[in-house]
């Protein structure tokens, strides 16, 4: 079993890529007015039923196919009945000239596939990579590199990694706090306001470190206010960095409110406890 879970995952996740973008290129294609918008929830799900069938039958895993989609569009497919006639079709011809295969040479074969392979190349898309960033030159590359050298299964597997990280790399590298300039407070007390933009996840959660040591800075009874209405997401890792600006706050004899929180980070705080925490320690609490 643990032999066969990697492969079946790599599998598994290919043939819903291929057919969800087989699919949005037949939608793509089509000229008829009437033409519906393909269902991902049943395409996977038409997929997945038939995968589970196939292989007490002795046949290999089944996917939506680009080359024969965009053949039948072209020549005027409507409708599911056209991928039903296709697959009769090629059941009937391999069923009565499979004994005719045997003599056909393997490096005639060969050729043929590294002619569709070519063909399936797509190798405009190397010339358009100037116009990206390097985090999609280096996900494309990389992937089509290892797939070369090693083979597919290695290619996704490393190319989902490298897209996770990149990803988390890209969304850390947009979060920032920002020091507002100041504004009215009560008479006697110093207040700062920090504006937090994007996601504060685990990625970006150090972030929040120029705020816990400006606090630590200023004298004792500040008064803390967080404008979140740029911040987008909040997860536990960005929670706890906030309890930390909370302790830094309470340490000083200060007051932290959190302003214009979104539903997410609103919803997190509350369900935590950090909401209770705030009230606990005589903060003027979160505001929506």
């Amino acid at each position: 079993m643990r032999l066969l879970v990697t492969p079946t995952l790599t599998i598994a996740l290919l043939g819903a890529i291929e057919s969800l973008l087989c699919a949005r290129v037949a939608d793509q294609l089509a000229t008829d007015p009437h033409h519906r918008k393909h269902d991902p929830n049943q395409e996977l799900m038409a997929q997945g039923l038939a995968n589970l069938v196939v292989p007490f039958f002795g046949g290999m895993p089944a996917t939506g196919t680009i080359a024969r989609t965009v053949t039948n569009i072209r020549s005027g497919a409507t409708s599911p009945i056209a991928g039903i006639v296709h697959a009769l079709t090629l059941a009937v011809i391999v069923l009565a000239a499979a004994p005719l295969a045997l003599h056909i040479p393997l490096a005639v074969l060969a050729g043929i596939l590294l002619f569709v392979a070519w063909n399936m190349g797509e190798w405009h898309e190397f010339v358009r990579l100037r116009h990206f960033s390097n985090h999609y030159r280096l996900l494309m590359l990389g992937t089509f590199f290892l797939t070369v050298v090693f083979d597919l299964t290695v290619a996704v597997e490393v190319g989902l990694f490298m897209a996770c990280a990149l990803f988390v790399r890209r969304m850390s590298g947009l979060f920032r706090a920002e020091l507002q300039p100041p504004a009215a407070a009560t008479p006697g007390r110093a207040t700062q306001t920090w504006r937090l933009h994007g996601a504060l996840f685990f990625g970006a959660a150090a972030k929040i470190d120029p705020i816990v040591q400006a606090v630590e800075t200023v004298p004792a009874g500040v008064d803390l206010v967080l404008d979140a209405s740029e911040l987008v997401a909040l997860d536990t890792t960005g929670l706890d960095a906030l309890g930390q600006v909370l302790k830094a706050v309470a340490q000083r004899g200060g007051h932290l409110q959190i302003v214009h929180l979104h539903e997410q980070p609103r919803s997190l705080m509350e369900r935590s406890g950090f909401a209770d925490r705030l009230a606990a320690q005589g903060s003027t609490g979160i505001n929506v």
